[in-house]
């Protein structure tokens, strides 16, 4: 017969391995805690962009950025009532606007109307919220067929790079890095609309509409 002391024993060792089972708990329970907490700071700087950009811009969600930046270029067209001078569509991963080149710029110059610095200036502001993301920013010089008279550009080639050199400019001193722009001319290559009639006879509106510089935002690839 087994003495009763020695029986008690073997139960007591049979239960130790709880002890161990439980001291693992426990440090996984340490672990999740300290790893929650070093992260959120993540989430408080997550939430202080967006409440800046919010402040600045309105409601910008920054799982789709480009949604952010539409909207808050729309603003600025309809705050300052230049429908019929801009155009603005947003892509996936995209944001392209259309500016008419006649409302922004001297007539066959490369320098602003002065009243519409004001605009771009709201244009460069929307653009910069997206600074916490990687993005290019492609400005395209356009204009028609008509060939120039000026002295100062001779041609519509240099006409057309000096307005998307001018741009880029304007927006680097607004605070967008020049890493992030790239300026192109086009001249009357890539029109809009057909400058003539199948006749050769030229369409007035068409031309005016072909004189244009289009801001493309995109995420970087």
């Amino acid at each position: 017969m087994i003495p009763p002391h020695i029986n008690h024993q073997k139960e007591d060792n049979v239960d130790s391995w709880l002890m161990s089972y439980a001291d693992m708990i426990t440090l996984l329970l340490c672990f999740f805690i300290i790893f929650v907490s070093v992260s959120e700071p993540k989430k408080e700087k997550m939430a202080a962009i967006t409440e800046g950009m919010a402040g600045k811009f309105g409601t910008v969600d920054l799982a789709t950025p480009f949604q952010g930046v539409f909207r808050s270029l729309q603003a600025v067209v309809e705050t300052h009532q230049i429908l019929k001078d801009v155009d603005i569509q947003k892509g996936e991963n995209n944001v392209v606007i259309e500016l008419s080149s006649l409302s922004f710029y001297r007539n066959k110059s490369a320098d602003f109307d002065e009243k519409m610095e004001p605009v771009l200036q709201e244009i460069a502001a929307a653009l910069k919220s997206v600074d916490f993301m990687d993005y290019q920013i492609t400005i395209e010089g356009h204009t028609n067929d008509v060939p120039l008279a000026s002295g100062v550009f001779p041609s519509n080639w240099e006409l057309s790079t000096a307005r998307a050199a001018h741009m880029v400019r304007f927006f680097i001193d607004q605070g967008i890095k020049p890493e992030r722009l790239k300026a192109v001319g086009y001249a009357d290559t890539r029109p809009k609309v057909p400058n003539v009639d199948l006749q050769g006879n030229a369409i007035i509106e068409n031309r005016k509409l072909n004189e244009r510089v289009m801001i493309k935002l995109e995420q970087a690839l």
